[in-house]
């Protein structure tokens, strides 16, 4: 079968997460599921800047290359989330600011404002995996399996982990993320900001159908 248009659609949410600084040069990692129940998958080594629709690698739930250039070195990490977690279509990884210095401070993250609640906070760090092994493709499903409700993980001293129902899902919730995670930072730094009450989270959740 012909991968050109997952590789297409692909490659466009790439350029999104390249230029608001989700990923960077080569680092961080998307995929997306296929029609055919494979992976399309963003390559080792290749920068974004320069990256086109035939750099895109298409692999099986098994990690086999199936076709293009060798893929992400987080290809375990991915299909073990695609062979697990069955509301993941999308996998948006990055190695976003906010989210690694929040993964390297490994404190969960409180519901401290919409951008988060999005996502599902409080978003918990994930216990340490070593980036590229089956490990930290382990201790994501764990977390998945656990809280359905959950879209986000940080991954301790890593990056951030966003899962989704489309390409666009997947990318829109690492973005909430580490937008709410920039502002929590920056509101740390000026007083002591105060996590959503029981009582506002069921008035946005109500207002809004969240």
């Amino acid at each position: 079968m012909s991968y050109q248009d997952e590789r297409e659609q692909l490659l466009e949410i790439v350029q999104f997460a390249y230029n608001v600084d989700l990923i960077r040069m080569s680092a961080g990692n998307i995929s997306s599921r296929t029609a055919d129940g494979n992976v399309a998958i963003t390559p080792s080594g290749i920068k974004y800047h320069s990256m086109n629709a035939e750099d895109i690698s298409i692999v099986d739930l098994e990690c086999n290359l199936l076709e293009g250039p060798i893929p992400s070195s987080e290809i375990p990490m991915h299909t073990a989330i695609y062979r697990n977690i069955s509301r993941a279509i999308s996998i948006c990884h990055t190695h976003s600011i906010y989210g690694m210095v929040f993964a390297m401070l490994q404190e969960d993250i409180p519901l401290m404002n919409v951008e988060l609640m999005v996502c599902g906070a409080p978003i918990p760090v994930a216990p340490w995996a070593s980036p590229g092994t089956a490990k930290a493709g382990e201790v994501t499903v764990d977390i998945f399996q656990a809280r359905p409700e959950l879209s986000v993980i940080l991954l301790r001293q890593h990056g951030l982990v966003a899962i989704g129902n489309s390409l666009d899902q997947a990318f829109e919730k690492a973005y909430n993320a580490e937008t709410g995670l920039e502002t929590f930072y920056k509101s740390r730094l000026l007083g002591t900001p105060q996590p959503f009450s029981q009582e506002q989270i069921n008035e946005i959740k109500e207002t809004y159908g969240i």
